[in-house]
């Protein structure tokens, strides 16, 4: 099997016979391209640190500016619109551009012998003839090729794992990949670049407990995966895809990983979901309450695969039977934090409910704004109801209170649930999981009609 092997930095081409194993199906893909994730926005200062083999870079030119050694500690400073970097009692800069911490690691296209290419950008689940002529995983220490101009190294860092320490405002954070640093709208930014599996490594213990059932740990892996693909394609062209709280989805990086999110994110590597070939939307939220909705009862858009359904797999002791209190001027406070102008709440009317009968869709609020004029506002989506009243769901009932002259005086607020209520459930993917139901049962029963691909998409499951 030809393995061309291309060392990203420096861009030096090599071509080697080597021997995998285990042989590379033919069907397996290519990972869809890396995920850039920001990671910090606003801080004068940032610190790095890098464990395992690295380069400074200009991304723009591909210019090395610096080769990085084993636990170098550097410091980046914003200079107005430009960046200066100092570490090892060197200083380089101002730079106008962005300035990028890139891993000396190499993308492989193997080609099989039936011509189809199959593309790597790590080590995993490869081997080579080693330096002695045995077989060596990448990933260990030792592998190394003859080539027309003499012998290369495989590997990179310590152990084949190459990490970028981020010193910011969160402490300090390792991360797989690579790392950049730009000046946007005069902030400082941290964008970690990395292919979209390791970034999963990230995701899935940070979104959910890694000490939960390996099934429902797998069903969040591949609804992570989906969300990510189709950021990637939607903020093509951007400086980054994604951010690292809950914005996108949560992110730890390396710190945040344990054995068995990594093994769930492992065993579903390529599988995404799929509705009339295309990727699906795979909305997910903690708690259903008991019933979960159609998509456009809580947002706008109707998708055939968002549909409302019954979910007696959810139930739990954390986010039911919930209750919130305000009086009228904490209510008026609520809602002008929301953007909401109202000085006074005179009524809240409940207008709508979801298809299910559970979820507030549609309420009105009357009272008074910062000008003393009556108001009223229609609130129209059940999203839009839970947010506007600090709500941990749109799923709740409320009891108003008035005072001895018949003026609203509070309202007292009872619900179930944690979050929009579309998609999956995590809470219920515990609850499946435990009943023994595998993560293709989970999935399919809260994303209606789905199909299940392996090869991100090119290669459907039966």
């Amino acid at each position: 099997m030809l393995v061309h092997i291309f060392r990203l930095v420096p861009y030096v081409f090599l071509t080697v016979l080597a021997v995998l194993l285990p042989a590379v199906d033919s069907s397996e893909a290519a990972v869809p391209g890396l995920v850039r994730v920001i990671l910090e926005r606003g801080s004068e200062n940032l610190g790095f640190k890098v464990m395992g083999d690295y380069q400074l870079v200009d991304p723009d030119t591909g210019k090395t500016l610096s080769e990085l050694k084993q636990g170098d500690a550097w410091q980046v400073r914003r200079y107005g619109s430009r960046i200066e970097l100092q570490g090892r009692g060197t200083r380089l800069g101002p730079f106008n551009g962005p300035v990028a911490v890139r891993e000396v690691s190499f993308h492989i296209g193997i080609v099989s012998g039936n011509g189809n290419k199959v593309e790597k950008y790590s080590r995993d689940d490869l081997v080579v003839l080693g330096g002695d002529g045995g077989p060596v995983a990448l990933g260990k220490t030792g592998p190394a090729v003859s080539f027309a101009g003499g012998i290369a190294s495989l590997t990179g860092a310590a152990e084949g794992l190459n990490l970028v320490a981020l010193t910011g405002s969160e402490g300090t954070v390792r991360y797989r990949g690579g790392m950049e640093f730009r000046v946007e709208n005069g902030e400082l930014v941290a964008i970690n670049e990395l292919n979209i599996e390791d970034y999963l490594r990230g995701v899935v213990p940070k979104e959910m407990p890694s000490k939960w059932p390996v099934e429902a740990l797998k069903a969040q892996a591949v609804a992570a995966r989906n969300y990510a693909m189709q950021r990637v394609e939607a903020t093509r062209g951007s400086s980054y895809n994604v951010s690292s709280d809950r914005l996108s989805q949560v992110y730890g990086g390396y710190d945040a990983e344990s054995p068995a999110t990594n093994r769930a994110v492992d065993e579903t590597r390529g599988l995404v979901m799929e509705y009339g070939g295309r990727l699906i939307t795979a909305f997910f939220h903690s708690s259903s309450g008991g019933s979960t909705e159609n998509s456009e009862d809580i947002w706008d858009n109707p998708l055939p695969y968002i549909r409302s359904r019954e979910d007696p797999y959810d139930k739990n002791d954390r986010y039911y039977h919930w209750r919130v209190d305000y009086t009228a001027d904490q209510l008026a406070e609520q809602l002008q934090s929301y953007g909401y102008d109202f000085e006074k709440v005179a009524d809240l009317e409940e207008l709508a409910r979801t298809s299910s009968g559970l979820r507030v869709e549609k309420m009105a609020v009357t009272g008074t704004d910062s000008t003393g004029r009556s108001v009223r506002t229609v609130i129209s989506n059940a999203d839009k109801v839970r947010f506007a009243l600090g709500l941990k769901s749109a799923m709740f009932t409320m009891n108003k209170v008035y005072d001895q002259d018949k003026k609203l005086s509070g309202v007292v607020i009872n619900g179930n649930g944690w979050g929009h209520g579309l998609g999956m459930s995590q809470w219920g993917a515990r609850g499946m999981a435990e009943q023994g139901y595998n993560f293709q049962d989970i999935l399919k029963y809260y994303y209606t009609g789905i199909r299940l691909d392996s090869g991100y998409g090119r290669s459907p499951l039966p």
